[in-house]
């Protein structure tokens, strides 16, 4: 199960940075990306020694995403190179606006590959469950998003092990987006602990798309304990 949290853990460094007031629902709104986006490409570097790095050089993870013109994901890709795993993913997604499914491989260091199918599957207007297809999967993921379809929440289940990812965001004099929160709590085996995951934003692109973003463990924290570095393609 301590895979399952590492992973989570890394996941959230994907969920919305910018707020979008359109009033139909696509994923580029839920992932809170702005223009005709493309294609996003996102790493994530570890601060050492209290040195903050200004490149992708010794990435731990990377992300690549494409995108429709009506900003549907086509793919998701992922790997994480952490101390105790290897961990590579690669998604493929079919439908548009709520209509979502995508099958997942996977595959932990030299572990044999999963092959998972999933469905997004509405149970109100803003919110959804991303569904497995198998019944050997026992795992489900609930998501909450605000009104302009940016992630409110994401509540994770699995076997002796639940998580839910709440997310404050907080704008600056002009309402530009500098910062959100997280709230994680999880409970394993009746075990509860609840942490702050924080990101600040550093930079933006054309779009208002987040270029770097630091990661810090508690808001009031000097030096963060990662920096992530976004890279946009557009049509």
């Amino acid at each position: 199960m301590n895979f399952i949290k590492q992973i989570l853990l890394v996941i959230v460094i994907v969920l919305p940075f910018f707020m979008n007031g359109q009033n139909t629902y696509n994923q580029k709104k839920e992932y809170g990306y702005n223009g005709p986006l493309k294609k996003v490409t996102t790493y994530m570097v570890h601060v050492s020694r209290y040195r903050i790095p200004v490149d992708t050089l010794d990435f731990f993870g990377k992300i690549n995403m494409n995108f429709t013109k009506n900003g549907d994901v086509t793919t998701y890709n992922r790997f994480y190179n952490m101390p105790d795993y290897l961990y590579k993913s690669k998604a493929v997604f079919s439908g548009s606006g709520k209509n979502i499914s995508y099958k997942e491989s996977s595959k932990v260091n030299d572990a044999a590959e999963i092959n998972t199918n999933y469905k997004f599957v509405w149970i109100d207007p803003l919110k959804y469950e991303i569904k497995p297809l198998s019944q050997s999967d026992s795992t489900s993921r609930f998501i909450t998003l605000n009104p302009d379809f940016t992630i409110d929440k994401v509540v994770f289940k699995a076997s002796n092990f639940e998580s839910e990812e709440r997310a404050s965001y907080h704008y600056n004099n002009k309402n530009q987006l500098e910062k959100i929160v997280y709230k994680v709590t999880s409970t394993e085996n009746d075990v509860t602990t609840v942490k702050d995951d924080v990101r600040v934003i550093k930079s933006v692109d054309v779009f208002n798309n987040a270029t770097v973003i630091y990661f810090y463990e508690k808001e009031h924290s000097r030096f963060p304990k990662s920096v992530v570095f976004k890279y946009y393609e557009y049509y």
